[in-house]
């Protein structure tokens, strides 16, 4: 039994050093002291341990091979499936990577946040080539299946408590937003793309501030998503096109130029707030 905790606190040390909690230094001081002598370290691989790579069975070898044989071939072969089997094959995959990513986000968070990146991006990546290999890439329906992966970044960076993953959501959201929004602002001058988008501003910064007391991150990350607003009117102007050019430069500029001011200002509020 004393070799079984020794053996479990060695592991956990490797997991400080891999994690970076303790300095290297640190971990290898604990190590002697808890190391059998003439013990070595684990050495990994992938995060793996060596040791059960070299010990591991021709049928996990086997498995793996026929796995990435199977995957390759599904892409390869993706666009003469049917769109149902489409969506079935993408959805397992995105659902795969999201259950690995909240199984690891307490023993790995990096991991974690990687697997829910690789999770987010397959998802806008199957169902954008879905759309445009069967006709649908208009639009409505891109801005539709935009606003879709959005809630469910919002959703799944909630659940799994990942505020880049809230971000990511709320900025899906606000994409599908002004997809609708150009439709309406012709021609999109000044002050239209100005009264379209400071209103969702002031009402995310607002709705983050009352939040942010009781559920600290995801307030957090409505203030960021706010704050990104601020700024939407001249870059969705100047990337969409429109003859106010010259005036949404100087635009930005000065809101640059507040925002710096805003955050020297109030530095001690919103550093309690983020911190």
């Amino acid at each position: 039994m004393e070799q079984d905790k020794r053996a479990l606190i060695v592991k956990e040390i490797e997991q400080w050093r891999r994690s970076k909690l303790l300095p290297a230094q640190y971990c290898d001081f604990l190590l002697n002291l808890y190391m059998e002598d003439g013990q070595e370290p684990s050495k990994r691989v992938f995060g793996i341990s060596a040791k059960s790579i070299r010990t591991s069975h021709w049928k996990f070898w086997l498995a793996a091979v026929f796995g990435v044989m199977a995957l390759s071939l599904t892409l390869l072969n993706f666009n003469s499936f049917g769109i149902s089997l489409q969506i079935g094959v993408s959805a397992v995959f995105v659902v795969c990577w999201y259950i690995i990513s909240f199984r690891q986000k307490d023993e790995t968070p990096l991991k974690a946040h990687l697997s829910s990146g690789i999770a987010s991006a397959s998802l806008i990546g199957f169902g954008v080539w879905i759309l445009y290999a069967n006709g649908l890439g208009q639009q409505l329906p891109v801005g539709i299946f935009i606003a879709l992966c959005g809630a469910v970044w919002l959703l799944a960076g909630l659940a799994g408590k990942f505020p880049m993953l809230q971000y990511c959501g709320w900025i899906g959201l606000l994409v599908t937003y002004g997809f609708i929004l150009s439709d309406r602002l012709e021609p999109a001058t000044w002050y239209k793309l100005q009264l379209g988008w400071l209103p969702i501003s002031f009402v995310l910064m607002w709705g983050g501030w009352l939040i942010q007391h009781r559920w600290k991150k995801p307030g957090v990350v409505m203030l960021l998503a706010g704050a990104t607003v601020w700024f939407a009117p001249e870059l969705f102007g100047l990337a969409w096109g429109t003859s106010a050019e010259q005036l949404l430069q100087l635009s930005l500029v000065g809101k640059v130029a507040a925002a710096g001011v805003a955050l020297f200002a109030y530095r001690k509020n919103w550093t309690e707030w983020v911190a």
